[in-house]
């Protein structure tokens, strides 16, 4: 039954010997008038072996009456407590008797079976600080959360890093669908690696083609728009965001992991910027759009932009009160705060024109503005 080796015959005889005589029970002190049903008795646990027979309580109660010693529960016809309770109630004192059982060893008194079942009741109070830390690591999700809160970011900026942010949260939804074993993957800061990031990149540049094979993933996380093909620009923006992403992590202590030492990003490229003259922005003033009042509104607003020389993130701020004896006065959203001075342009012909023309339209912007993101600026074949 042993094998043949005498060393380890013994040994098991001894741990044996252990299990026969060491014995776990739980029971109660307190006795309760017949038809008391309210008072609580403590319940106690008892381990008993060959040379010793120790006690301790527990924050475990039950009433006196309902109390069965042979079940170490509640007995069988007590109606007026519910099953979920008596069902708890048997799972702890069982989950004790387990623990205790398990852990015991000769040297087991009474100060070290108090101690396991404080344990049991506030495993908190044991754990030590690095896996109380652990516990309560906050998520990818989490910390991009807190740094679109604490991060000093204009609107538009915050817009931009919330749509980054669905894009992550979406792998981790692809990664699961997709790779075996990954089916509880969560991206998490301290563990990203190059290679990570190397298989992000993959999934943003082929994001429009997943959505077709993975349409419960944007069940899940949608965007207002289908995902379309990202270009390489728009691909170096997304992860130089992700990277101001991690070097806000590090600097506020949120992780020592640095990934983007190892990952590159390369500089957006463009094309030659190529400028309309004045004859052609006279031209295209004097277009006869009137078949097409969406793009003659767009033209319009792009026409006075140009005419005051703002930036647009000022212009869309401006107000019908910004106009002030002839001129635009405002101040300008990146000085705002460093340096809050009033900027005054003065109005030409052409400006106030345009501002007469849509003096009427509803609501306080200076003109009917559309989503920055919506603007036309292709016009249709046949508008020459």
């Amino acid at each position: 039954m042993f094998g043949n080796n005498l060393g380890t015959n013994l040994y098991l005889c001894e741990e044996l010997k252990t299990t026969l005589f060491m014995k776990v029970s739980a029971f109660i002190r307190k006795t309760a008038n017949k038809n008391d049903t309210d008072s609580q008795a403590t319940i106690y646990f008892r381990l008993r072996d060959k040379n010793k027979d120790i006690k301790s309580a527990s924050e475990l109660t039950i009433n006196s009456n309902h109390w069965s010693p042979e079940k170490q529960g509640y007995k069988d016809w007590v109606t007026l407590i519910s099953d979920e309770v008596k069902i708890k109630l048997k799972n702890d004192i069982q989950n004790i008797i387990t623990i205790i059982t398990q852990n015991y060893t000769e040297e087991a008194d009474a100060e070290w079976l108090n101690e396991i079942i404080d344990k049991y009741h506030h495993p908190n109070k044991y754990k030590t600080q690095e896996e109380i830390e652990a516990e309560q690591k906050p998520t990818f999700e989490q910390l991009l959360d807190e740094f679109l809160l604490k991060h000093k970011l204009s609107e538009v900026r915050r817009k931009n890093f919330r749509v980054v942010k669905r894009a992550i949260l979406r792998y981790e939804l692809y990664v699961r669908a997709t790779k075996r074993g990954q089916k509880s993957f969560v991206l998490d800061i301290d563990n990203v690696t190059p290679d990570t990031l190397h298989d992000m990149w993959d999934f943003f540049e082929n994001e429009h083609k997943y959505y077709e094979f993975y349409p419960a993933i944007y069940e899940q996380i949608p965007e207002k728009r289908t995902p379309k093909p990202r270009g390489k620009n728009t691909l170096i923006d997304c992860f130089c965001r992700i990277r101001t992403f991690f070097l806000w992590c590090h600097e506020h202590k949120k992780t020592t992991n640095k990934p983007f030492e190892q990952f590159k990003i390369e500089e957006c490229t463009y094309g030659t910027p190529v400028y309309i003259t004045l004859e052609e922005r006279d031209k295209l003033y004097e277009k006869d759009l009137s078949e097409y009042k969406q793009i003659e509104i767009q033209r319009d607003i792009f026409m006075f932009q140009s005419l005051i020389g703002c930036r647009v993130g000022d212009l869309y701020r401006m107000t019908k009160q910004n106009v002030i004896n002839g001129s635009i006065e405002y101040i300008q959203r990146k000085t705002k705060e460093g340096n809050p001075i009033t900027v005054r342009v003065p109005l030409n012909e052409k400006a106030k024109a345009i501002l007469q023309k849509y003096k009427d339209h509803p609501g306080d912007k200076i003109l009917p503005f559309i989503s920055e993101q919506n603007i036309i600026y292709d016009y249709p074949h046949n508008v020459r």
